[in-house]
């Protein structure tokens, strides 16, 4: 049992060795017109940290806040898998793979999909993070009405940049 143990230990150890924390987070602005209406800012914060495998895997979980300018909130959760397909010293391609949550005054949304992104290493521990558009399944709604979206939507309303501080 103690072969086990000592182990199981040794591979925590050397697992977190080559490991790295990373806390860090986005923030989205955009502007959206209704019909003829007018137009209403809408804010996105979203915190997050994670934990980078190797060059290639990361795995996160973040945490938003939503507003409108009008004074509707929504709060989301969503853990990822990230998977960096074009790295080098500088700049890292990315694929985000997502299963979100988010709760508005009584409104539930899902989302299951990717998000593809670019992170640009502005040294070995701060990088800026870019994520664009989205490519999945999204569904929000309450039991009444539903709204189901499947498809790829990159546009300026779908942009968010953030910084990563890796400790």
């Amino acid at each position: 049992m103690k072969k086990i143990f000592m182990s199981m230990a040794a591979m925590v150890v050397a697992i977190s060795a080559s490991a790295q924390v990373y806390v860090g987070g986005g923030v989205g602005i955009s502007s959206t017109k209704v019909g003829d209406g007018d137009s209403k800012l809408s804010y996105k914060f979203v915190p997050e940290i994670g934990y980078q495998f190797n060059k290639n895997w990361e795995a996160g979980l973040s945490v938003g806040w939503k507003g409108v300018e009008d004074g509707a909130h929504s709060f989301e959760l969503a853990p990822y898998a990230r998977y960096n397909f074009c790295t080098s010293k500088l700049v890292d391609l990315f694929l985000e793979g997502t299963v979100g949550y988010v709760h508005s005054e009584g409104v539930d949304g899902y989302e299951i999909g990717l998000k593809p992104g670019v992170k640009v290493n502005l040294s070995k521990n701060v990088s800026f993070v870019t994520k664009v558009g989205f490519l999945g399944y999204q569904q929000v709604g309450d039991g009444n009405a539903k709204v189901k979206t499947f498809g790829f939507d990159l546009d300026g309303t779908n942009v968010q940049f953030g910084l990563n501080y890796k400790f």
